[in-house]
């Protein structure tokens, strides 16, 4: 199948659209998660865990999680 496309562990990847979707595992169990919703149209800046609208928010994030203070209660 041409739409085959294997991931490594700890892969996140972005599907385009359709209706389906198959999941295959080639050594033993596979876990994952699924995600979906509509576009909301606004800016994307992502780098590893954190996704923020700009590459400052994103900056700003990053010193907060170094700080101990990116969570807040």
């Amino acid at each position: 199948d041409p739409h085959l496309s294997p991931l490594e562990s700890g892969t996140v990847t972005l599907l385009s659209t359709g209706n389906s979707i198959k999941i295959y595992a080639l050594n033993g169990p596979v876990r994952f998660l699924l995600l979906a919703g509509r576009p909301i149209g606004e800016p994307i800046s992502w780098h590893g865990p954190i996704v923020m609208n700009t590459k400052e928010e994103l900056e700003l994030a990053f010193g907060e999680l170094n700080k101990g203070t990116f969570i807040k209660r």
